[in-house]
């Protein structure tokens, strides 16, 4: 089990904080694709947590391949490489707010500049991309998400 990972999420990056302000629809597809690729990579829920609220990356190869899924499944990442449009579109189904939605997108555009698409490694790509996220979402002042909202 890597319990340095934690993904999550980054999209829930972006995503962090009360029902109020993450579309409820969201959330709900979110913890399908999360739950299918913690299986898929045997990684444990815990792990989202420790990356969402402690920046901690994943260090085992399941934990890093296991955000790659996430980001796969939601349409995020597609071969090897992270796709601006549909991470565009992921911010715009998650936020309610379109403050929220708009500083979304700044944090987006700043993470394809500082986390460039060359990265060889798909799962190395996906952590460092989804880390920029979390962090750059935070700095920006987006609501965060509790974790819970995370878990079944």
């Amino acid at each position: 089990m890597d319990t340095h990972f934690g993904l999550l999420i980054a999209s829930l990056a972006i995503l962090h904080t009360a029902n109020a302000v993450i579309n409820k629809d969201y959330l709900e597809k979110v913890v399908t694709a999360k739950d299918k690729c913690l299986k898929e990579f045997n990684v444990d829920d815990s792990v989202v947590e420790d990356f969402i609220v402690r920046y901690n990356k994943p260090q085992s190869e399941s934990g890093k391949c296991m955000v790659a899924c996430y980001m796969e499944e939601r349409g995020m990442m597609k071969d090897g490489k992270t796709i601006t449009e549909q991470v565009m579109l992921d911010n715009q189904e998650k936020w309610i707010a379109a403050t929220h939605v708009n500083m979304g997108k700044e944090v987006i555009d700043t993470c394809d500049k500082e986390v460039p698409n060359e990265k060889n490694d798909k799962c190395d790509l996906a952590v460092d991309y989804m880390m920029c996220l979390v962090k750059r979402g935070d700095e920006a002042g987006l609501p965060k998400m509790d974790v819970a909202q995370l878990k079944h």
